[in-house]
């Protein structure tokens, strides 16, 4: 018969968190046959074939972990064995996913062809492929290191284009950032529905965005990157009339770098949360996701601290931009607005330094276990595959020693990961 010649495996007596519910299913049983769940339940396997029976007893699973927020493409500056090495640590940590967010599609295309071909250990990849922005490039610099890690689009054909030779590379989503004419990114938006491509946006500047989270909402975009991306939008009414003059008139970069200069002096003071609020309910409305990469900001916290000459201008600049991040993230996490879990680097410890911070600013331990499985597979239309434990999806799962639920921490407590019904790691 076929099904005698699948590989089985069966984990025995295993808690199981239904994401759904945000409650766990003692002692339980999952059989795995080759790379999918095929049965739950308790006792239930019947068959000719004995599977590889592994105990986990007193252990609890929970579906494996995306990274929403990186850049994987920069591992490829490294020398071939530390890439390889930090690629596996990845899965090794349960974090069996990663959603790529910028990066030369070829590059990143290649890494997740070799992750499956074996040749490698590695998180599946779904990649974005090169950052798209009306020229010119806020990123053009790091054309020189890393090339196509960011594509002008100054035209509806570069839109068609683009889209066109990302959608044949593999891409999986679609990432604009900062500078767009609203006509061309209205037609790459058709354009990527048309290829079944999400978009998420990162606005770039802190203030001047061509395409405000607002605006951004009414064409379609459902994914919204960086904790200060709503800065502009809720700005008080005397802030707001004085900054979207600046955006009228065409203003000389020296009088919006002024203007910059304001806000920052005033920080949380120049927010309406009123405004904020009105946001808020908007992204609700819309089923809007909000990835706030809030460690990036702790980085360069650190980083500055530790130069030879800390500048306090700009180590003041960096906390006025932490609080902004934190306290437009806090409303969202009050408002249940869905958050997703990004680092934005390439380090897998810095996923769980970022799901601290959240814990921290008050997201639940079940909502960052969301915002790392379920919300970001349902973002990429891909739900009935993974990010929850069930019947016919793949058996990608994080098996940990300790409960989840009764503190973020025990996140780091692996004791089992299957990717793809293969064990990459066990305790």
């Amino acid at each position: 018969m076929e099904t005698d010649s699948k590989k089985q495996i069966l984990l025995k007596n295993v808690n199981i968190l239904d994401v759904d519910k945000g409650i766990f299913r003692n002692n339980q049983d999952i059989l795995i046959e080759d790379n999918l769940i095929k049965e739950m339940g308790k006792d239930s396997h019947v068959g000719e074939e004995s599977p590889m029976e592994i105990d986990c007893s007193q252990k609890f699973a929970i579906p494996g972990l995306f990274e929403c927020h990186a850049h994987l493409a920069a591992l490829t500056l490294q020398p071939d064995e530390i890439k390889k090495q930090i690629l596996k640590e990845f899965v090794v940590k349960g974090i069996i996913q990663v959603r790529d967010v910028g990066g030369p599609v070829k590059t990143l295309k290649s890494m997740k062809d070799s992750i499956s071909n074996r040749e490698f250990i590695g998180p599946v990849i779904f990649y974005a492929g090169p950052m798209l922005e009306k020229g010119p490039l806020t990123w053009e610099e790091q054309n020189k290191i890393l090339p196509g890690i960011t594509v002008a689009i100054n035209s509806k054909q570069d839109a068609k284009n683009i889209i066109q030779e990302i959608s044949n590379e593999g891409s999986s989503l679609v990432k604009i950032f900062g500078k767009f004419d609203e006509d061309v990114i209205k037609y790459l938006l058709i354009e990527a529905k048309e290829h079944n491509l999400p978009v998420t946006i990162d606005p770039g500047d802190k203030l001047f965005h061509s395409i405000p989270m607002d605006l951004g909402i009414d064409l379609g975009i459902r994914c919204f990157e960086h904790g200060k991306a709503p800065w502009p939008v809720v700005l008080k009414d005397d802030l707001k009339a004085e900054h979207d003059n600046l955006i009228s008139i065409k203003a000389d970069p020296k009088d919006k770098q002024t203007f910059t200069e304001k806000i920052l002096s005033l920080g949380i003071e120049s927010i309406s949360l009123t405004k904020l609020r009105q946001l808020i309910d908007k992204m609700l409305d819309h089923d809007v996701h909000f990835c706030p990469t809030l460690h990036v900001v702790k980085c360069m916290q650190m980083q500055e601290q530790k130069s030879k000459e800390p500048n306090k201008g700009e180590l003041n600049k960096i906390k006025i931009l932490d609080e902004i991040n934190i306290l437009f993230t806090r409303e969202m996490i009050k408002q249940n607005v869905k958050i997703l879990v990004g680092q934005d680097g390439v380090m897998p410890e810095f996923t769980f330094n970022e799901m601290e911070l959240l814990k921290e600013n008050g997201l639940s331990e079940l909502e960052i276990i969301k915002g790392a499985t379920i919300y970001p597979a349902q973002w990429l239309g891909i739900a009935d595959q993974l990010g929850s434990i069930s019947p016919n999806k793949k058996a990608s799962i994080l098996i940990l020693n300790k409960n989840p639920l009764e503190g973020i921490q025990n996140m780091k407590t692996a004791h089992l990961v299957l990717q793809n019904g293969k064990i990459v790691f066990q305790e």
